[in-house]
């Protein structure tokens, strides 16, 4: 196992699961390895492979109260919060334990129950001050005006207490909240930089990767793979399994505003942030996985057809012709967008885009439960933005009439009109049940400039002040947006000779 927490710490999570399958050979019944198993997948955003694992955990130790905790855990990143819920009650009625109790709350904020949620993070924080995870949903369950915050008493924890690298930064994001709540711009900022650079430092390895160009690589390589000779190439829309409508953007780019319209049309199936070809790729054998997405080029017919029904039975549920569009919101899904054309060639994308100088400064005063290497510092999340959008420019460059864009600016100013435009791309008729006033109205007074959890919230400009507030930091950020540009810009991609690989099948060579 310290192997396998090695591997995991470094982000090579096919050794993990290597490890952790050789424990499981010798052990079927070994938990610390389905705990493993259940932090690898849910970190690749495999979530439906974590939700059987977790469920594997819970049959294997059914008293223990930490497994539902586990499995609950993995329901609330999919939105089942009714089976979150009743995974929850079944952990406190074995004990009590604090942590249940921390995500119980948690189904109460998606519940919009925030005045319960909060009254338990209180209380868990008087009785486990020490705990990074229960401070920080603390310190988000409300605002906190500086005359009654706990944001004293949070520090006195930080300089008395022993943390990772992580937890230290879990904890300075949380006070950077209490310290922006009472208004401190200054302290708020110092601490988001603390918070940062210690989450940056726990991921060392994996952060260097990106600022080495890894991001940029990845860009071209689908650029390179992903053409119009290879586009010629694919088979009509009549083949598609069901219709995937994905909706793109980097993080705090405006895609839960539009995902909580069109998920509330009578026509569409939420799927969130399922990583569909994540799961189709980790069951490929890892010689191929390692040339993707060269293969997915050089896959004949046949061998296509078998990854398309393998990639379709992944969703776990058959086709409804009911539904027009099953909705995608996993953001990395822009690096599989070529895949996915192939395995289903009606996908529909909406690309969610924002000021990319407002959008590195919500990212980066925003903690993310999973790595993300990129994401915890200022040049590293500019050039994740602009990457991101090179990309998105060549994806609309091959398929103009099957990607829209929604400029986050223009969708606060007049919701209604963008998400009809929207539900219009996709054939879909306007439903009150979609309109802006349907969902919740939440006071960043109340709850502070957090947002309002996994709720559908009604737009409300304020939570998109972050540029303003900070605005003394602002030309860094600028200064950051404009040197990636230049290197997103000026990038090429070294050209390789290709090689034939086929999956299932034989090349016309006879390779396997």
């Amino acid at each position: 196992m310290k192997k396998a927490s090695a591997a995991f710490d470094e982000g090579d999570y096919d050794e993990v699961e290597a490890f952790c399958g050789e424990l499981l050979k010798r052990d079927p019944n070994s938990a610390d390895a389905l705990r493993m198993l259940i932090r690898s997948t849910f970190e690749q955003t495999r979530y439906n492979t974590a939700t059987l694992y977790a469920s594997k955990l819970v049959q294997m130790c059914p008293e223990d109260p930490a497994s539902y905790n586990r499995l609950a855990s993995v329901l609330l990143i999919r939105g089942r919060y009714e089976a979150a819920g009743a995974a929850l009650r079944e952990a406190l009625r074995l004990d009590p334990d604090q942590l249940a109790l921390y995500n119980y709350a948690r189904v109460l904020q998606a519940y919009g129950r925030w005045d319960e949620a909060a009254e338990i993070l209180e209380s868990l924080v008087g009785v486990a001050p020490y705990r990074p995870n229960i401070w920080f949903s603390y310190a988000h369950s409300r605002h906190f005006p500086a005359d009654s915050s706990p944001r004293r008493d949070l520090e006195k924890v930080i300089r008395k207490g022993k943390f990772s690298l992580h937890d230290q930064g879990h904890l300075h994001f949380s006070l950077a909240k209490l310290h922006k709540d009472a208004g401190d711009v200054e302290q708020a900022f110092a601490a988001f930089e603390k918070g940062n650079d210690l989450r940056a430092r726990s991921i060392q390895k994996q952060v260097d990767g990106i600022r080495e160009g890894r991001i940029l690589q990845t860009v071209g390589t689908r650029e390179a793979v992903f053409t119009e000779e290879w586009k010629r190439g694919l088979d009509g829309p009549e083949v598609s399994p069901r219709p995937l409508s994905v909706i793109l953007g980097a993080p705090r780019s405006g895609k839960s505003l539009l995902e909580g319209a069109l998920s509330a049309h009578s026509r569409t199936r939420h799927y969130g942030e399922l990583g569909g070809v994540q799961e189709l790729l980790a069951e490929l054998p890892r010689e191929v996985r390692n040339r993707y997405p060269l293969f997915i080029r050089e896959l004949g017919s046949e061998a296509l057809g078998r990854l398309r029904a393998r990639m379709d039975s992944i969703w776990g549920e058959a086709v409804d012709d009911q539904v027009g569009a099953y909705v995608l919101t996993n953001p990395s899904n822009v690096w599989h967008v070529g895949t996915l054309m192939a395995l289903n060639p009606d996908t529909r994308v909406v690309f969610c885009e924002r000021d990319p100088v407002d959008n590195a400064m919500a990212i980066y005063m925003r903690w993310f439960a999973r790595a993300m290497p990129y994401a915890w510092a200022i040049d590293t999340i500019a050039e994740y933005i602009l990457a991101y959008r090179r990309l998105v420019d060549h994806w609309e460059a091959l398929f103009p009439d099957r990607v829209e864009r929604v400029r986050y600016e223009d969708y606060l100013q007049a919701p209604d009109t963008h998400a009809s435009r929207i539900l219009r791309f996709h054939g879909f008729d306007w439903e009150s049940e979609c309109a802006d006033s349907a969902g919740e109205s939440v006071d960043p007074a109340r709850v502070g400039m957090a947002g309002s959890s996994e709720r559908r919230s009604r737009v409300n400009p304020e939570f998109a002040r972050i540029g303003d507030e900070f605005a003394a930091y602002r030309p860094a950020f600028e200064r950051a947006v404009e040197e990636a540009r230049e290197r997103v810009s000026e990038y090429e991609f070294p050209r390789t000779t290709n090689v034939r690989v086929t999956v299932g099948g034989a090349s016309p060579r006879g390779e396997q």
